[in-house]
């Protein structure tokens, strides 16, 4: 656990207390205590005697507004200096969560805060209300008020107002201008009125991304595929073998498709030692990968552990929320509890995950075409139209109707991620308050000048921003830390990123024109399969994708469980002023006929599973940490 309190005021002297960070580094101007590892030391040419510490340090001096974006590696970072001091969050959030109160306080515990701040956080309902609806809460809110969660690759920082203040060091004529302390000490004995009003506003809390995230539409007519390739395949495996480092035992995450088993065809490549694949399925599973991942464990040769969720892992949650410290909940969070889990005492020095990897290269083409070209044609206002009349719950049924409004909120709703959990109109009927506790998405402008101008720009606000650095990384980073494993991302390397900025839309969606891709006849992901399908088994690149999700209605199959549940949620103190119990329990009574029900369409049974999902882990959150009461499945 991490503490401390961003201040200029007395900055030579600022400590971080708690846990002692890996490195830290001094000199006159900066101090700056650094948390975790980098995996980039080659490119920012260190030397052994550099410390992490002092390549940060470096890094922030050389550009104090963007400097730390060199920086790749999952690491928590703590600086001072004379005009700015923070905290920093590595690329993708992978290291410790950061927790910021608005007096500038911060810990890798909001519980900790509340502690040392002798408060008593009121929960933000606005934020839960868009937890119930998507499954992680508002952007840039946290679940409580006056505590933000810093984002990845995020800064909590504050600074002197060099540019505000120019006006008055103009007023008072100073010879320099590069001590602001003197700056005011001169003001205040020249002009009094002006520095009370201005002395509020000398220093100020702020969040910032230390990351640019501008979207970069790359067009070649005629890429040379080959060469692309290669480069791929050296810039993963370099990505791999930075994550290693001399690690005697390796361990890898198997699932079975091109994604893990690309990790382990370059990871054996470069490595010739012991390697753990671990692998999850679920009981009962016609579309299960486990056959596939024994497959790749077979060829590779490695040391394979299996698990099989059958649905009573749900006596987890509690325990789960109450380490994530918040609301969350998404299809694959009991996956990756279950492989964390699985490893237990006996663990490799390192395990590699191919998460990210779909979103790096951008997934949804299908959707972004269809979206650019209804948009070319004038039909989104037809569509909103259409879509807004199926919303109702009259027609939610999993028939036709729900299919076309499954889809046609994905692909109006392109750049906001894809959204499980209650719609709008259902949410509102949950909600006591609706007109105060529900405030809609707004919907960000797409860029519709060309269909690769779309597709880079889902990339980056939906695919990276939301999905990757809230959602996919988020989980598996927290349940690795949950049971102390090592577990690293070989393709959310910093430099396979800036590749992929770069590299043609064609080489990431492959059809032969946009309406090709909008009637779904594309390959996703095309590099990555055209380097590594000469590697793999014929068995996994032949194969149709169609497992990969996580059977939600496994978890609420057993009768008694659901009543189990269904009395702990009617019961919490959670609906005493913030959902209705008569919503609530019309909502669980009508899940025990989907529940009850065999068959009928997959997405339809599974959205209503993480409906569920989402309703239970709120209250499990409100019982633990509203209510202060502790729960047990």
């Amino acid at each position: 656990m991490i503490y401390g309190k961003i201040t200029l005021e007395d900055w030579r002297t600022a400590c971080v207390e708690g846990e002692e960070p890996e490195s830290s580094f001094e000199s006159y101007n900066l101090r700056l205590f650094f948390f975790g590892t980098l995996y980039n030391r080659d490119t920012l040419q260190a030397t052994p005697d550099d410390t992490n510490a002092k390549l940060a340090a470096d890094a922030f001096l050389s550009d104090p507004a963007y400097g730390f974006s060199r920086l790749d590696g999952s690491f928590t970072i703590v600086y001072y200096s004379e005009n700015e001091c923070g905290v920093v969050r590595d690329h993708h959030g992978t290291h410790y969560p950061v927790y910021c109160h608005i007096d500038g306080n911060f810990a890798t515990s909001w519980q900790f805060l509340e502690d040392q701040l002798e408060e008593n956080f009121e929960p933000n309902l606005v934020s839960l209300s868009t937890f119930l609806q998507r499954g992680i809460l508002k952007k840039n809110n946290f679940a409580l008020f006056d505590v933000h969660s810093l984002g990845a690759g995020e800064k909590f920082y504050m600074l002197t107002e060099l540019g505000y203040l120019m006006p008055v060091w103009a007023s008072v004529k100073l010879e320099t201008q590069a001590n602001v302390h003197s700056m005011f000490d001169s003001l205040k004995e020249r002009n009094p009125s002006l520095y009370e009003k201005v002395a509020d506003d000398i220093y100020c809390l702020k969040r910032d991304s230390v990351f640019e995230h501008e979207p970069k539409v790359a067009t070649e007519r005629n890429p040379d595929v080959e060469t692309y390739s290669r480069r791929y395949g050296e810039l993963h495996a370099q990505a791999i073998r930075r994550r290693i480092g001399h690690s005697r035992r390796v361990g890898i995450l198997l699932s079975g498709g091109y994604d893990s088993g690309s990790n382990l065809a370059a990871l054996r490549s470069i490595y010739d030692g012991q390697i753990d694949s671990y692998s999850v399925g679920f009981k009962g599973d016609a579309w299960t990968e486990l056959p596939m991942a024994r497959l790749m464990s077979e060829t590779f040769g490695t040391r394979h552990h299996e698990y099989e969720i059958d649905g009573t892992e749900t006596s987890a949650l509690p325990d789960i929320v109450r380490f994530l410290g918040e609301p969350f909940m998404e299809g694959g969070l009991m996956v990756n509890y279950c492989a964390m889990r699985m490893i237990g005492d006996d663990k490799p020095d390192v395990i590699l995950g191919g998460d990210g990897s779909d979103q790096y290269f951008g997934t949804s083409g299908r959707e972004v075409a269809l979206h650019y070209l209804s948009a070319r044609i004038g039909l989104r206002p037809l569509l909103r139209g259409i879509s807004r009349l199926l919303e109702h719950e009259t027609f939610d049924t999993g028939g036709k109707l729900s299919r076309i409004n499954f889809h046609l909120d994905k692909i109006l709703h392109i750049l906001e991620g894809e959204r499980f959990g209650f719609s709008d109109s259902a949410l509102c009927a949950l909600l006591q308050n609706p007109k105060e506790d529900f405030e809609p998405v707004k919907s960000l402008r797409p860029d519709i000048h060309s269909f690769e101008h779309l597709y880079a720009q889902h990339a980056i606000l939906s695919d990276l921003e939301t999905v990757i650095n809230r959602i996919i990384l988020f989980k598996a980073s927290s349940m690795a830390r949950m049971f102390g494993n090592n577990l690293t991302y070989p393709f959310m390397d910093l430099e396979l990123f800036h590749f992929l900025q770069e590299l043609p839309v064609g080489l990431k969606c492959r059809g032969n024109s946009v309406l090709d891709i909008a009637r779904g006849r594309s390959v996703s992901k095309y590099l990555l399969k055209h380097h590594y399908k000469p590697l793999l088994p014929e068995a996994i690149t032949l194969k149709k994708k169609q497992g990969g999700f996580a059977p939600m209605p496994l978890f609420f199959r057993d009768r008694a469980r659901r009543a189990f549940f269904k009395e702990f949620i009617l019961a919490s103190g959670i609906m005493d002023n913030y959902l209705r119990r008569d919503a609530v329990e019309k909502f669980l009574t009508d899940y025990e006929q989907v529940a009850e029900k065999e068959g009928g369409w997959f997405w339809h049974r599974q959205n209503k599973a993480l409906q569920y999902f989402n309703l239970l882990t709120l209250v499990v959150w409100w019982e633990e940490f509203v209510e202060g009461h502790e729960v047990k499945f």
